[in-house]
């Protein structure tokens, strides 16, 4: 009896072993962010895989059809690529509010389990993780209204309970909330409802790492982190997505002044991580000057110790990679324009952050 008891622990010992290799503690001082108590500078890709069910009955033909790829890909050859060729360590999931509420015409049980299991690989290969909880009509269910709701909070009650005692795995709480900075009472608003999902999973137990995205899709964070609270001290933090698609060039747009409208007045003032950024020819694009713009951003970000995610790694239309085979990064030599056609991108300019 003795002996098939030791033999179990051993077994047992041995399944847990991965995991507990890559255990990581996320922490935040000040403005910066730390791994297992070292100075840390996120860097890493999104993953749209399992940004909605497998299968959803209800959905347009598109969206069955356009979204197993990366389902197909998922696995060892992307983690061997983001840790060895974009040299990251963070891995950004999109995940399906619609899917994960019990009151959606679209709940799926089985869509936590996959989720779940997926997120836990990518733990296991040794990758911190954000959940950030995803309205778009990508998700599985069109035309939501862009901000947090019942919803929202029936989400993070199913998923956080999976992974509130894991350091390593932060909770991106509302992905790009569509209200404009400028419209009346945004602020309030945005307060109002963050609040709510702060609360929600504080209230679940959970001592994860909270992201709160701004205003305008994310891109506008200035005066924003000062409107909520947390009952943990330094485990919150602000999350931004400094596309460049208002500054094309019939813009005319100063870049160092637009970036400093939008985020970097509180990118030097609170904790923050740009978990979205591409410049691709058919998204995130300013024209001829993108590789330069882009360059301008990736080294302002560094100087602010603001962390990196590329958009995205298994996305067939906006490439960090160009492909997944050889894994080549994309980059802008053969850019000339916005629509040229050109598998063009941020993929190397991230993989050299912050040394660009």
């Amino acid at each position: 009896m003795k002996s098939r008891l030791a033999c179990l622990v051993i077994a047992l010992c041995i399944e847990l072993l991965p995991l507990a290799a890559t255990a990581q503690n996320i922490t935040i001082q000040g403005k910066a962010f730390y791994k297992d108590r070292k100075p840390w500078l996120p860097k890493g890709g999104n993953i749209v895989a399992f940004v909605r069910p497998a299968f959803i009955p209800s959905a347009p033909k598109w969206m069955n059809d356009s979204n197993n790829e990366g389902r197909e890909w998922w696995g060892s050859a992307e983690f061997k690529a983001v840790k060895n060729i974009l040299h990251g360590d963070v891995l950004r999931f999109q995940i399906s509010q619609a899917a994960l509420d019990s009151s959606s015409p679209i709940y799926d049980s089985a869509y936590l389990t996959e989720l779940s299991g997926a997120i836990r690989q990518a733990r296991a290969a040794g990758f911190v993780v954000i959940c950030s909880m995803n309205w778009g009509d990508n998700s599985g269910l069109q035309h939501m209204g862009g901000m947090p709701d019942g919803g929202t909070v029936r989400a993070w009650q199913a998923l956080a309970p999976e992974f509130i005692h894991d350091g390593g795995v932060m909770f991106e709480l509302f992905n790009e909330p569509r209200l404009d900075w400028g419209k009346p009472d945004s602020h309030q608003l945005w307060a109002q409802d963050m609040q709510m999902l702060i609360d929600t999973v504080r209230s679940l137990g959970s001592s994860n790492i909270l992201l709160l995205d701004g205003l305008g899709l994310g891109q506008w964070t200035n005066d924003l982190f000062p409107l909520v609270h947390d009952r943990m001290p330094n485990r919150m933090a602000m999350a931004v997505h400094p596309y460049f698609d208002a500054m094309d060039d019939k813009a005319r747009v100063d870049p160092q002044d637009f970036w400093r409208k939008h985020f970097t007045i509180s990118a030097a003032q609170v904790p923050m991580i740009a978990t979205e950024w591409n410049a691709t020819a058919n998204g995130g694009c300013a024209g001829p000057r993108t590789p330069q713009v882009s360059l301008e951003l990736l080294r302002l970000l560094a100087s602010l110790h603001v962390g990196v995610l590329g958009w995205a790694i298994d996305s067939p239309n906006a490439k960090l990679f160009k492909n997944h085979t050889d894994f080549r990064l994309s980059d802008f030599a053969s850019f000339k324009d916005c629509k040229d056609g050109s598998d063009s991108g941020g993929g190397q300019l991230l993989a050299n952050f912050p040394h660009d």
